[in-house]
């Protein structure tokens, strides 16, 4: 198989795994996609009824969109498959994930449950049970999201014959007691699995364990279900969702999946233990639906005229003159005898009928279709009612009564149940309404082409302006288009690029406009004057009032790199000061003179020529007694020259000039 193309579009690649069926991943030839492709082996016996049977039930999984079931792309067959193509979900399923990970934390087990339960709704809501709730029918992509795959396969596999034993051992473990027994399903089928699903989740075990699948069976059917709480301390709230959710009469669970949600969202909040139905009142409720089903039936039975009243048709012949009747009893009599012995050797000889039959489902069927079953049991066609139906086309049977599988007399009247399609829907009136919740209550209510177009305006974006299907005009949902015109919001408003231009004048015209205008930062540019803007964003394009406009605003040209030199001067005291010292004539007085005279002080210059100092101003001024050392700054911009001069008493001692190259 691994290399041929199916359909002429699904080019296998690799063989997954099997079960019910042979799955493989492939690639979509036309779409250049992965696939899965799940191949059934169709019905040998009586193969156009199967296909019809099986086309009917999964073709209807299609139209189901939910982020929590995986999508069906397509359904085909071939002489010897039915063909099921869905969408990739790259990750585990349920199963290896309790396997792995057990035992959960109660918060995932939540999780997991109410995604799980928010596509049974999804299903359930378009007339659409799964019959096969198990957590390897559930899978988990790489953002931990639940997938629920193989919708509508397990009603297609037993309506077309295909349920061998192999394949049904893997469900037993989550089987409903009226699956077990072969009774009629609802929607509290899937929710007794998901009870059994919702204790593995939170015990990493299955409720029943047996050697075979038929005494697990036999479980689900007799056996109480465990107590959860021998084997983990859960909420009590958690613990009666369970345990309500797996009751053994169905009539006893939850009706709904929204019913468990909403259970399941205020669990926390539960402190009394759930009380299970007792089994006297299950049998009670039991007994009186079998003694009304059976009191209907009695009634449909219907009286078989009796041989005699033919010969009851004979007698006023006796009345007739003496004379004709010496000749014509004899006769007749004979014949009479003869015909009663040839019905009886009939009677006898040929195959003999059952008196009943039980009832097929005609679920789904057309009228014409049904008419022509019941034909062929003896059956009669009594009441056809009508009533609109979401989940029904119009002609096609919803239910009968008696119900599917009821066992009834042939000559027997069936009644129907037939939908009118979907119920007509009245438009309302939705300008000024925000357009994604309308849009949400129209898909709720069953419409699939909803368009919408833009315009601008004052309304907030997303407010409903106008709408193409006036107010009180009915729609069948299916198929049915709607526009809206919905707003924009105000028109955005082309942005000028102001780059050259000033701050001030920029500033002006953005936020006149309505803009923010906001200065990023300021930098050297050779090229923009300072004060003006050297960029923007954004520069161009159409904004929204209110939008904020980044710019950067020039410092002018970028001044050249300076170096600072320090320089170290020794500033020589005057000779001639030297000179006039005093002098002593004698040693004695020489010492003396010397500790009391004192040179005089004199004033030194310093001029200095850089980036900062003019050469003909004197920056500084000292007074000095002596040679004197002392430092001199000169910064210098790259590429020029400096100068320093130092005067003493008015007198240039020092001149230099320093070149910074």
């Amino acid at each position: 198989m691994i290399g041929n193309v199916v359909s002429e579009r699904y080019k296998i690649l690799k063989y997954l795994g099997g079960g019910m069926s042979s799955v493989y991943l492939a690639t979509d030839i036309i779409l250049n996609r992965e696939v899965v492709v799940k191949m059934i082996k169709a019905d040998p016996v009586d193969k156009e009824k199967s296909v019809r049977r099986f086309q009917r039930e999964v073709e209807s999984t299609i139209q189901l969109s939910h982020p929590n079931i995986v999508s069906v792309l397509d359904v085909d067959e071939t002489e010897e498959y039915h063909i099921l193509v869905t969408e990739v979900v790259h990750g585990p399923n349920l199963k290896e994930h309790i396997l792995n990970n057990n035992p959960l934390d109660i918060d995932e087990v939540i999780s997991i449950a109410m995604m799980t339960l928010r596509g049974i709704e999804h299903a359930h809501d378009r007339g659409i049970i799964h019959r096969d709730i198990k957590p390897q029918n559930i899978l988990l992509d790489t953002n931990g999201r639940v997938k629920i795959t193989d919708f509508g396969i397990a009603k297609a596999l037993s309506e077309t014959r295909m349920t061998e034993t192999n394949q049904v051992i893997g469900s037993v473990q989550y089987i409903s007691p009226e699956q077990a027994k072969g009774h009629n399903t609802d929607e509290r089928t899937d929710i007794y699995s998901f009870g059994v699903m919702l204790f593995e989740l939170l015990t990493g075990r299955l409720p029943y364990e047996a050697e075979t699948a038929v005494s697990v069976a036999l479980k689900h059917i007799s056996e109480p279900f465990p107590d959860i709480s021998r084997y983990r301390d859960i909420p009590v709230g958690l613990k009666n969702i369970v345990m309500k959710c797996t009751e053994k009469e169905p009539l006893n669970r939850y009706r709904h999946a929204d019913d468990v949600l909403s259970a399941l969202v205020y669990y926390k909040d539960v402190s009394e233990p759930y009380v299970t139905v007792k089994k006297d009142e299950q049998e009670k409720t039991m007994t009186a639906v079998t003694a009304e089903e059976k009191s209907a039936a009695e009634k449909e039975v219907k009286a078989v005229p009796l041989p005699v009243q033919e010969e009851e048709k004979i007698n006023p012949a006796a009345e007739e003159p003496k004379k004709k009747r010496r000749k014509w009893p004899w006769i007749l009599f004979i014949l009479f005898f003869l015909l009663a012995a040839a019905a009886i050797i009939v009677y006898l000889l040929w195959p003999r009928q059952s008196p009943t039959v039980n009832i097929e489902n005609m679920q789904n069927m057309t009228v014409e279709e049904a008419e022509e079953y019941l034909l062929s049991e003896d059956l009669v066609t009594g009441n056809i009612s009508e009533t609109y139906h979401d989940s029904f086309e119009e002609g096609i049977i919803i239910e009968t009564s008696p119900v599917s599988g009821a066992e009834v007399e042939r000559g027997g009247t069936v009644d129907m149940l037939v939908s009118l399609g979907e119920e007509p829907y009245t438009m309302t009136d939705y300008t000024g309404e925000m357009y994604e919740e309308v849009e949400a209550e129209l898909e709720e209510a069953g419409f699939t082409n909803i368009d919408s177009e833009g315009q601008y305006s004052d309304q907030a974006p997303g407010t409903i302006l106008d709408q193409d299907v006036a107010a009180g005009e009915e729609l069948y949902p299916d198929g049915s288009p709607i526009t809206f015109t919905v707003s924009d919001g105000v028109e955005p408003i082309p942005i000028t690029n102001y780059t050259g231009t000033s701050l001030e004048a920029a500033r002006t015209e953005l936020e006149s406009q309505g803009f923010i205008v906001n200065v990023t930062t300021e930098v050297y540019s050779n090229e923009v004057e300072e004060g003006a803007i050297v960029s923007q964003d954004p520069s161009y394009g159409d904004f929204l009032p209110g939008s904020q406009i980044n710019v950067i605003v020039s410092l002018g040209e970028e001044p050249p790199n300076e170096t600072t030199y320090q320089i170290s001067l020794n500033i020589p005291y005057p000779e001639e000061k030297e000179e006039k010292k005093p002098s002593s004539s004698s040693s004695g007085d020489k010492e003396d003179k010397k500790s009391e005279a004192k040179p005089e002080p004199v004033e030194a210059e310093i001029f200095i020529g850089d980036k900062n100092n003019d050469i003909n101003a004197v920056s500084e001024t000292i007074k000095i007694s002596e040679d004197t050392n002392h430092t001199v700054s000169l910064i210098l911009l790259e590429g020029e020259s400096g100068e320093y001069r130092v005067e003493v008493d008015g007198e240039e001692v020092i001149s230099e000039t320093v070149n910074n190259e």
